[in-house]
């Protein structure tokens, strides 16, 4: 009888450590991400302080993961390049829903390739409309597309000091 117990406290505590594993594998190409989000926010503050004629620090902080990537409006992203262009886009209809592009050959992949027309949500790993999806920019314009604010917020929430290289959370 107490081996049938330990043996079912063994698999659950393997179950619990292999689901532990897989979660934080799955999260690395997210993390990835992050990191990549992180390195363009701090090659902007550093451009920032160049263009200023400020000195730019050695150590710069990465302040929160938050300010790493903003909300954009839809209608100023170029949804066939995956840019924030800062200023409206031409509307582009296509089977009832608006996505937004610079025109020329970026209208015709969009309107003929279906597949551009959705993007990853980079926590869930779920396929998202552009036309529906929340969206977010780096510092360098890449824009990001999320199923909601939630997984948004979700996504940056994996940033912690054990994530993600140089990250000291918000005092």
């Amino acid at each position: 009888m107490k081996r049938g117990i330990l043996t079912v406290i063994f698999a659950a505590a393997f179950t619990v450590a292999a689901l532990g594993a897989s979660n934080a594998a799955e999260n690395q190409e997210a993390i990835a991400k992050l990191e990549a989000a992180k390195g363009n926010y701090l090659a902007s503050l550093r451009m920032e302080a160049l263009q200023t004629g400020n000195p730019v620090p050695e150590r710069m902080s990465t302040g929160p993961a938050s300010a790493w990537l903003k909300k954009v409006a839809a209608n100023e992203v170029n949804m066939a390049a995956n840019t924030f262009e800062k200023k409206a886009q031409r509307s582009v209809s296509i089977d009832g829903k608006s996505y937004f592009t610079n025109g020329g050959a970026s209208e015709f992949n969009l309107a003929e390739n279906p597949s551009a027309r959705f993007a990853t949500d980079p926590l869930t790993n779920k396929r998202v409309d552009k036309a529906s999806a929340a969206t977010y920019a780096d510092a360098s314009g890449k824009v990001y597309y999320f199923e909601s604010d939630a997984t948004f917020q979700g996504f940056i929430a994996l940033a912690t000091p054990q994530t993600v290289y140089g990250y000291s959370e918000a005092k």
